[in-house]
């Protein structure tokens, strides 16, 4: 029996989603136990002291770089499928998904600047207008608290996010114009097995019109510059226009979708490990 291993996402990188992260990931990992699979379930603490020998796969939520370096090693040995991919969950970094989304057509993204927060002086006007503010986030992991993400309506609010960012020792910033238009929420497992999306709040969505391939293919084309195969993230839907590319994530909660995200996701894990099965041959799908 092939055997699989799941390792929790850390406390600090689950803010107000520890219960949702974990439901999600064992939602999957009872999927895959119907299907013949030996699914084992372990915190981040519990893992640093495994020595992953003898897993067939190994299903990371944990975000920490320390962690996701060392899985990074093992997986260089070639003796676990590894999904997400320990270098594809490193490029959900912001700076690193700013660089990685500027060097693959067909991803949308509002104009954004990567700055440091290192220094005194009020930081410089961003190249693009910034009339309707700007949204001043982290430059390296998503959301640990409320203050991560804010938004600026002028530069004097920038410095201020900038210092706050210097206290916590916090290296670097992304300044990005902001869109008007609806905020919206997607969920994928691929590349094209499965996608859904809602709107992050319905009372106030004006529900502008757009086309649901449009928002697929950016979410997609997005995920596939990162090298996810399951993912999720948020979108804005602007008046008369396109379609913006605003964050792609490895392993969200699928809180709202989680009992139909979960037979996705383990149908995909399992059709990973068909590939280890005896007559099969290794390799990616």
């Amino acid at each position: 029996m092939v055997k699989c291993l799941a390792i929790l996402r850390e406390l600090t990188n689950s803010p107000n989603r520890e219960s949702d992260d974990a439901l999600i990931l064992k939602a999957t990992m009872e999927h895959l136990r119907i299907q013949r699979v030996s699914a084992t379930i372990m915190t981040p603490e519990q893992a640093d002291g495994e020595d992953f020998l003898g897993w067939d796969m190994i299903v990371p939520m944990c975000e920490s770089y320390s962690r996701l370096r060392r899985l990074d090693a093992w997986e260089r040995v070639g003796r676990a499928v590894i999904v997400n991919r320990p270098a594809s969950v490193l490029a959900c970094y912001r700076a690193r998904m700013l660089a990685a989304f500027r060097e693959r057509p067909g991803v949308l993204m509002p104009e954004t600047e990567l700055r440091p927060t290192q220094g005194a002086a009020t930081p410089d006007e961003p190249a693009f207008d910034m009339s309707r503010g700007a949204w001043v986030k982290r430059g390296d992991v998503h959301n640990t608290c409320s203050h991560d993400v804010v938004f600026a309506r002028d530069m004097k609010d920038v410095d201020a996010i900038r210092q706050d960012f210097q206290r916590r020792e916090i290296p670097t910033m992304l300044i990005q114009r902001h869109i008007d238009g609806d905020l919206v929420k997607f969920y994928g497992v691929g590349p094209g097995q499965w996608f859904t999306w809602f709107y992050h709040d319905p009372h106030s969505a004006r529900r502008l019109p757009f086309e649901l391939e449009d928002l697929a293919a950016q979410a997609e084309t997005g995920a596939a510059a990162l090298g996810l195969e399951i993912y999720g993230g948020d979108a804005i839907v602007s008046q008369g226009g396109p379609i913006y590319l605003i964050d792609v994530n490895s392993w969200p909660s699928f809180a709202r979708v989680r009992d139909e995200a979960s037979v996705q996701i383990a149908r995909r894990l399992r059709a990973r490990l068909r590939q280890l099965e005896p007559g099969r041959p290794r390799g990616k799908t």
